[in-house]
């Protein structure tokens, strides 16, 4: 599927797909130092494309 402009990804939404807690964030943002083991994050740039995926 090809975007032609950036959609609205909110923590909600990507949670409610993915079926697990999530962290939606631009890169840049100040974050915690917690892990949690079933959390996804997920790191948007500047133009709300998603630049990383990772669990913790």
């Amino acid at each position: 599927m090809t975007l032609t402009k950036p959609q609205d990804l909110s923590t909600e939404a990507i949670a409610t797909l993915i079926g697990k807690n999530a962290r939606v964030y631009t890169t840049g943002d100040m974050l915690t130092q917690d892990f949690v083991p079933n959390r996804v994050n997920i790191e948007l740039s500047d133009t709300r494309e998603i630049v990383r995926v990772w669990l913790g």
